[in-house]
């Protein structure tokens, strides 16, 4: 059963999101349950929240379903996400048929889905300068439409291969329907951990996807004369220098989705996908 629950949209949220949200606290509180409502990103309400809550719903698309879905991991905590977005590969609920949804989850008929994220240590100097969580993926790319980067691929101490190219993206399972996807990478069901790495425009280079076991350390050494940088799921990137190492692993937390959806959904989901293309 649930006793406290958070729902969260965007700073500024489609005014359809936001009248369901309204309507959607109404249904929980005539449920007897308590919530609290925010925005994501914020200032850190949320993260000082998070650990009373029971469950969080998310109103939004995947963008915001990732960045309540980091939060929410740091403390073990699920989130379900209702559908605002353009692909919504990470949505459990459709807008249409929220509401009705409420007493289910109130009752506790919902089903935890883990998913594994990735942990990201950016060396300079042989000194940690940053480290980072990405859920769908993270991503080395070049800062400029001219020039290319060369990212040299290591696994596990073995030198593989050098990518000359637009970059390398290294991705989650649920990150593989995501920009891994647009290089045509492979599509991996969501509750496997294994490591997905894609190269981006890669020139005369034959390995374009590799797939790793969750154990594995991922290291890109970057080399650019016309700047570089990183992007985390898709969020505002950061400058990397000539030289720069990412270490990149499963991180120790995973995210949780709550779903009422049968647990053969993400089957549905991607046939779904491919018939409307995207």
């Amino acid at each position: 059963m649930l006793k406290y629950v958070g729902v969260v949209l965007r700073p500024v949220p489609p005014p359809e999101a936001d009248r369901l949200a309204d309507a959607f606290i109404k249904e929980l509180e005539k449920e007897g349950v308590k919530v609290w409502r925010g925005i994501v990103p914020d200032t850190g309400e949320f993260a000082r929240v998070i650990p009373e809550l029971d469950l969080v719903f998310v109103f939004g698309g995947d963008g915001t379903i990732l960045h309540a879905a980091k939060t929410a991991a740091m403390h073990g905590k699920p989130i379900t996400g209702v559908d605002f977005g353009r692909f919504g590969f990470l949505a459990e609920l459709d807008p249409a048929t929220a509401l009705e949804k409420v007493p289910d989850f109130v009752q506790g008929k919902h089903w935890l889905e883990e998913r594994a994220m990735l942990k990201a240590q950016l060396i300079r100097h042989n000194e940690v300068v940053g480290e980072y969580v990405g859920l769908n993926d993270i991503v080395v790319g070049r800062s400029f439409l001219s020039g290319v980067i060369d990212v040299k691929l290591d696994v596990d101490g073995s030198p593989l291969t050098t990518y000359i190219g637009d970059g390398v993206i290294v991705s989650t399972a649920t990150g593989s329907t995501a920009y891994s996807l647009a290089t045509s990478g492979p599509v991996v069901a969501p509750t496997m951990r294994a490591i997905i790495i894609s190269a981006i425009a890669p020139h005369l280079n034959l390995l374009g996807h590799l797939i790793v076991p969750e154990s594995s350390r991922v290291t890109l050494y970057v080399g650019t004369r016309k700047g570089a940088s990183v992007t985390i799921d898709g969020q505002p990137d950061f400058s990397i220098e000539d030289q720069d190492m990412l270490h990149i692993t499963n991180a120790p937390n995973n995210a949780y989705f709550a779903r009422l959806q049968p647990k053969q959904y993400f089957y549905n989901t991607l046939a779904d996908r491919l018939r409307r293309g995207g």
